[in-house]
């Protein structure tokens, strides 16, 4: 298909709720032909990203609100698409590809593979050529291949960058829309993938701070402010490199320091670090080279696998994380506050530019405001360690400049140790004030050797014998070996199995001996079907107290002791069943089997189950923010609950669109969506109804030995 053209003029958006145009282009108007490139700049805020949900046709879609104006796409009038309940066009949907700003997950499904084949699967392109596809547009991304088998919750900021334009770039889209797709890369992977957009022959509309290494002669440019164009023409930068930096090794005595530390869940090597008073450490590396997690250790957010930990007593840390609302939550940035630090606050977000911004609902404002909040929240402790993560991601370079010179003040930080990871070469503005001594370490090149150690300080550079045992004893009950001989059960199977152990539990008496032959069946089906032994302790672990429970009240109630018993057996055996249904519990898997197998509508199941998908990412990320948090406020957090259903309800938006723009709604049953694993019954399947069906016939062959013994 050829590319889409553009049409826009006097194109206003008034978001639901609000009282105010967040977008006013009246008196502009833009024309873009097929395979032109429109740039979009402007400070933070300033509406870049609005601009580019309107042209993707999610405002007044999927998103709620007002849209006036005119917006032709393709020949598609969205204006006209927003005043309708479809939402996006079917036929825009076929030809998009959009990457969304900020290092909040936007993906669809939690494996990267998983959900780069989703927009192939809505376009019917046959499961043969899905991996080749996308292994080749990896490549083009700059995705490292070896991620995509990988969850896309174990990604760093830049890594989750790459693989949202891999998503968007995977099925060849006629019109691509990218939101600050270079945010959070190394120098050679931005290079890398800002080519790629050049090269591409679609129509692109590309919203960034930095447009060096995205812009060509033929460009044409907007510049917002306010949600205003302020200029049509914008000459790009030239590319900046970090150049050579001082390093120096001045500054205080150490207060925090790691030695060969690695993370719990981190698969990143041992680090060694030391952070001293009145310096500066600037962390640069690679993309995905684990800077994050390193900055969590000194932080003390994530628990140590190996290595030692050594902090000074009774220091105060704040952490500005790459996600900027793991710290602001849903409340305004001045409830964050202490009553001391108000006067300070205020003073750091008039340098910042968002004083007016303070008492403003975080989920309303653009990535680089609440970034910009959040660095206030962090500075106005005046912290003993203060901790950046990608500081000056979605912000313009009057920004980064205000930053830098705030950093770069010995007032201000009066001997603090300030700690950033950074891929941003405009970060080297730092060095150019004296006051406070600077030092650039590449991690992990060099954080993988030990440092000297502080007084008294002792360096565990091996696990415990008991955590290697544990470590041992879990291999060894892995099911993977099953898995290799057998394969892996249909999910239909189990669902099916486990609703037969349930009602049968139920029908069967409620004696130790009945429900004992039901429950050890089913154990060997949840064993065969993946789930852990050690996972089924833990499981019965937790159901101790309520098993006691139910035989306490049973023979509280004037039961015998083997209906009290037998009472408590039941639920053994009932939870069993509920073992083979959730352990492992894979919703792609399942929605392909209720797709291909159960004719299940393709929308709505793939939103069911991703959905369900988000649940261990949202938990994920309530533990980080909790971790978090508890370096600003000691104690208990009432409000951190809040936060929680909060980021609950931005979910919501989020997934509704990462599943609009892979095109989940294209698929009808007169053409029905491809798979990348097709639903299939197998061995294990076989096995596991053998298994129950011996279990069914030892029960039925109890149930007449005691009517033959029974007098």
């Amino acid at each position: 298909m050829p590319s889409l053209s553009i049409e826009i003029a006097d194109l206003t958006w008034r978001p639901a709720g609000s009282d105010r145009l967040t977008l006013d282009l009246r008196g502009t108007s833009v024309t873009l032909p097929a395979g032109g490139l429109l740039l979009i700049s402007g400070a933070s805020g300033a509406g870049k990203s609005t601009l580019l949900r309107a042209i993707a046709g999610l405002l007044g879609t999927v998103l709620p609100g007002e849209l006036r104006g005119r917006l032709v796409v393709g020949g598609i009038d969205l204006i006209v698409a927003a005043n309708t309940e479809s939402g996006i066009p079917r036929e825009l949907s076929a030809r998009l590809g959009y990457v969304a700003a900020g290092p909040a997950p936007t993906y669809a499904l939690p494996l990267l593979l998983d959900d780069a084949a989703l927009p192939l699967e809505s376009r019917q392109i046959s499961s043969d050529e899905m991996r080749s596809r996308i292994e080749r547009t990896a490549r083009d991304a700059a995705v490292d291949v070896a991620l995509i088998d990988r969850n896309l919750d174990t990604f760093s900021g830049g890594e989750r960058a790459t693989a949202a334009a891999l998503v968007a770039l995977v099925a060849a889209p006629d019109l691509l829309i990218a939101d600050e797709p270079l945010g959070g890369l190394d120098v050679r992977s931005a290079e890398r993938l800002a080519t790629t957009l050049r090269e591409s022959g679609a129509t692109r509309v590309i919203a960034a701070h930095d447009l060096s290494l995205l812009g060509s002669a033929t460009a044409q440019h907007l510049r917002l402010d306010g949600g205003k164009v302020v200029a049509k023409l914008v000459t790009p930068e030239p590319p900046s490199e970090w150049g050579l930096m001082p390093s120096a090794a001045g500054g205080g005595a150490p207060i925090v320091q790691l030695v060969r530390a690695t993370a719990t869940g981190r698969d990143v090597g041992p680090s060694s670090l030391a952070v001293m008073r009145g310096t500066t450490t600037l962390i640069t590396g690679a993309t995905g080279s684990g800077k994050s997690t390193l900055l969590h250790l000194v932080a003390g957010t994530l628990s140590l696998d190996t290595g030692e930990r050594i902090a000074a007593p009774d220091l105060q840390i704040r952490f500005a994380p790459q996600d900027s609302g793991l710290l602001l939550g849903a409340r305004p940035a001045r409830t964050l506050l202490e009553p001391s630090e108000a006067g300070r606050a205020e003073h750091l977000a008039h340098r910042l530019g968002v004083a007016e911004l303070l008492d403003a609902s975080p989920g309303r404002l653009s990535d680089g405001e609440r970034r910009r909040l959040s660095l206030v929240v962090a500075l106005a402790a005046a912290p003993d360690v203060l901790i950046l993560d990608e500081p000056s991601g979605g912000l313009d370079d009057e920004r980064v400049a205000a930053l830098c010179d705030l950093l770069s003040e010995h007032e201000l930080l009066d001997g603090s140790a300030v700690v950033i990871a950074t891929h941003d070469p405009r970060m080297r503005a730092l060095s150019r004030s004296g006051a406070r001594a600077l030092r650039r370490i590449r991690h992990p090149e060099e954080t993988g050797t030990s440092v000297e150690l502080a007084e008294g300080g002792l360096a565990t550079l091996l696990p415990a014998p008991a955590a290697r045992v544990a470590e041992s004893a879990e291999r060894l009950l892995s099911p993977d070996l099953g898995r290799r001989l057998i394969g892996t059960a249909n999910p239909l199977t189990r669902l099916g199995l486990a609703l037969f152990w349930f009602a049968l539990s139920i029908a069967s008496p409620a004696t130790p001996v009945a429900q004992a032959a039901i429950a050890l069946p089913v154990l060997a089906v949840a064993w065969v079907s993946g789930v852990q032994i050690l996972a089924t302790l833990q499981l019965a672990l937790a159901l101790t107290p309520a098993l006691a429970g139910i035989v306490i009240a049973n023979l509280v109630g004037g039961a015998s002791v083997e209906e009290a018993v037998g009472a408590g057996t039941r639920l053994l055996a009932f939870a069993a069943g509920s073992l083979v249904l959730l352990r492992p519990f894979e919703p792609l898997r399942m929605a392909d089997a209720f797709v291909e197998k159960l004719h299940a509508p393709f929308a709505p199941t793939m939103a069911l189950l991703a959905t369900a998908a988000r649940i261990p990412t949202l938990r994920d990320e309530a533990r980080e923010r909790r971790a978090i948090r508890r370096l600003t406020r000691r104690g208990a957090d009432p409000l951190l609950l809040v936060d929680m259903f909060d980021s609950v309800l931005r979910a919501v938006p989020q997934l509704a669109i990462a599943l609009e723009v892979r095109g989940v709604r294209l698929p009808t049953r007169a053409a029905q969506p491809t798979r990348r694993r097709p639903s299939r019954f197998g061995r294990a399947d076989l096995l596991i109804v053998g298994l129950s069906v011996g279990g069914l016939l030892v029960s039925v062959a109890r149930a007449v030995a005691e009517s033959i013994l029974t007098p």
